[in-house]
């Protein structure tokens, strides 16, 4: 388990850790720190219904100018992380992975508040003209900022956070009730934010094309979206050669 919890430390790290993100930006995005997590956890299906449903919510999240309304990249690794050493469900794992990621907050303000130093650092580097120093400033001090605040946190609940589970079961049940409910009505907020980003009137139509596939030919999520796929595909392959659509 120990070894489980600091492999899941590094993931909740990576997670924010800037370099990462210039390798790929779906570290921002519980669908895959939740995932990953799951595949050190031994649970890799359980874990990624968890994951997805984590990250429904978050959708339509956008950190503009660095605003963080929300932390979503603790809330992924750390809320997959959570619910699967507790027995959590995937609605209440997702209740309560958005509140952590509200209160995590304000472990991204430090983030970000610490890592500015290293800034001034480099550019007393600079003027020693020490550039090894100050490409080690723009990677080695944030990764173990990054370790503490978000690494330790998701160590600590891999190898106590089973007990979260024990509490949740002499909460009442109206409180149970309450989790499961929200955890239902999130993934519609995050949905609803996404569309709120897509209404645009050439659009529309897809949207209802892909809820009438669902709801009337009864397609599973993975054909409508292959049956998207071709359609994208024929769309920019005669946009891109007009000449082609009388072919």
């Amino acid at each position: 388990m120990v070894l489980k919890a600091i492999v899941v430390a590094l993931i909740a790290t990576c997670s924010t850790w800037w370099f990462s993100h210039t390798i790929t930006r779906t570290w921002l995005y519980p669908i895959w720190s939740g995932f990953l997590v799951a595949l050190v956890m031994g649970e890799p299906l359980k874990g990624m219904m968890i994951a997805a449903a984590i990250n429904l919510p978050y959708v339509g999240f956008i950190t503009a100018g660095g605003s963080m309304p929300s932390n979503a990249m603790f809330a992924g690794p750390v809320g997959t992380a959570l619910a699967l050493v507790s027995g959590m469900d995937a609605n209440t794992a997702s209740s309560v992975a958005v509140l952590i990621g509200a209160v995590a907050v304000f472990a991204w303000n430090a983030y970000m508040t610490v890592n500015a130093n290293w800034v001034h650092l480099a550019d007393k580097f600079l003027a020693e003209g020490n550039l090894k120093m100050v490409r080690a400033m723009n990677y080695v001090p944030s990764f173990f900022v990054s370790l503490v605040l978000n690494g330790l946190p998701a160590f600590f609940v891999v190898v106590y956070g089973a007990k979260f589970g024990e509490w949740l079961q002499a909460f009442p049940q109206w409180i149970m009730d309450a989790f499961a409910l929200a955890g239902g009505l999130l993934p519609a907020l995050g949905v609803g934010m996404l569309l709120n980003y897509l209404a645009k009137t050439k659009l529309i139509p897809f949207f209802f094309l892909g809820f009438a596939l669902a709801k009337f030919l009864n397609l599973s999520t993975m054909m409508i979206t292959v049956i998207g796929a071709i359609i994208a595909l024929l769309i920019y392959y005669f946009q891109n050669d007009p000449d082609k659509v009388g072919e």
